[in-house]
């Protein structure tokens, strides 16, 4: 009976510690989790992380997705979320009031600065470092992140609400509009966009068309290179990011070649300390996106490095275990 009594002993002990540690690695090999939060009552985000108890303070990124300011989602460009998260970031991606919910760009611009905002408070529960984030938009996506972080930097008012600095690692516009058209210029896009709607497959610029006549004409304060016009010179030391990243394709129709020099140069001449990295690819409005779509290395490679971090620690705990 004692000899039963100590084998049954023996065993339980040996049961609890491999069972310990077995738990044990289990919690320290990252597994992959998205979870979806609202950080208003009007707009919910998506965060992919990776969840391990020794994973912390991994650099953040958050991605605006584009759309004409009228249509798209975070749920289309999951891959941008995945394609991050695999490379030892914490992504965040957002949805935000489009056209014709709203009818006023700040509406969209007081989105972005709130999931902005919730990210900093609340990315460290995630394995997020609140002090390194980098904001990414596409297209539209890409004109909000810029404006936004240029009317927070700026402490402007959106919607009677005085915003406050965002301090971003790196801002990277990917085929932005960072010049808006205005007066004739302005009326003659959308007429274009209305004739080329007539074409089969092409209807769905009647909408982009008419959320440019509704968020636009007879409007202003959205164009953020105009704003910093109002500046004198050297008036910031930094502007909301460390880095700029501005990158244009040679055959984009949609935000064509030449669209990021308004802002670039304005970035030049009012602030002091900035990194500007201005990028020109040989492909069309979504070359980027389909390259991480696609899986293409090269491209990856690329965006990894316009948000270059030291996140080898987090790579080798991720990839060897």
């Amino acid at each position: 009976m004692r000899l039963f009594l100590f084998l049954y002993l023996i065993l339980s002990i040996i049961a609890t510690v491999f069972g310990g540690f077995n738990e044990i690695v289990n919690n320290i090999k990252p597994k992959f989790n998205k979870i979806t939060e609202n950080y208003t009552d009007k707009s919910d985000l998506d965060v992919y992380y990776q969840k391990s108890y020794f994973i912390r303070n991994n650099p953040v990124v958050v991605y605006v997705h584009g759309g004409g300011w009228c249509e798209g989602s975070k749920d289309k460009e999951a891959f941008m979320g995945e394609f991050f998260q695999r490379n030892g970031y914490v992504a965040v991606l957002i949805n935000y009031r489009l056209y014709p919910e709203t009818e006023n760009i700040d509406d969209m611009v007081e989105d972005i600065y709130n999931a902005l905002q919730w990210t900093i408070k609340n990315i460290g529960k995630y394995g997020g470092n609140p002090n390194n984030i980098s904001l990414m938009g596409h297209s539209a996506g890409a004109h909000l992140s810029t404006l936004t972080t240029v009317k927070a930097a700026l402490g402007m008012k959106v919607n009677n609400i005085t915003l406050n600095p965002i301090h971003l690692s790196n801002l990277v516009s990917l085929n932005g509009r960072q010049k808006l058209d205005e007066g004739e210029d302005l009326t003659n896009g959308i007429n274009e966009l209305r004739k080329l709607c007539k074409t089969p497959g092409l209807e769905f610029l009647d909408l982009y068309a008419e959320a440019r006549e509704h968020l636009l004409v007879g409007k202003s304060g959205f164009d953020q290179s105009k704003i910093l016009k109002d500046y004198r010179d050297k008036s910031f030391l930094v502007l909301g990011a460390k880095k700029f990243t501005f990158v244009e394709c040679d055959e984009d129709t949609v935000d064509p070649l030449g669209l990021a020099d308004p802002m670039i140069q304005q970035l030049k001449r009012v602030v002091t300390n900035v990194s500007i990295n201005h990028k020109i690819f040989k492909g069309d409005h979504m070359y980027i996106l389909d390259g991480i779509k696609n899986g293409d290395k090269e491209i990856e490679r690329e965006v990894l490095g316009m948000i270059k971090e030291d996140v080898s620690l987090h790579l080798l705990l991720m990839y060897n275990m």
